[in-house]
């Protein structure tokens, strides 16, 4: 069986780059929380990849959903952002990048072991 990842974001260029990198795992991509929420309902997911824009939504994952693993993506790095991630259960913040070892190395160093 497949790894199942949710992709969070909404930017079509680092979202087509993110499926074609992470091509070796079932990937399902939300552009919006509420859609995001939506599939957390009805699928099971081994991973969040979620855009620090989205950030809100690790509040609404640690209280209903906290046995998911959740990464933060971001494209500007900063520190008191990072924090509220961590605080928020990330389990990974680090910055977008259009390098494909390092998304696939990002991913594999935090997928559960099945």
């Amino acid at each position: 069986m497949k790894i199942r990842i949710l992709i969070i974001d909404n930017e079509p260029r680092w979202i087509k780059f993110a499926q074609k990198d992470l091509n070796i795992f079932e990937i399902k991509v939300a552009r919006t929380i509420k859609e995001a929420l939506k599939e957390l309902e009805k699928n099971k997911f081994d991973l969040v990849i979620a855009s620090s824009r989205n950030i809100k939504i690790l509040e609404v994952i640690s209280e209903k959903y906290s046995d998911k693993r959740v990464v933060v993506t971001t494209i500007k790095p900063n520190t008191d952002e990072a924090l509220q991630a961590y605080r928020l259960g990330a389990v990974r913040y680090f910055p977008k990048s259009f390098s494909k070892s390092d998304l696939l190395k990002q991913v594999e160093e935090v997928i559960p072991e099945k």
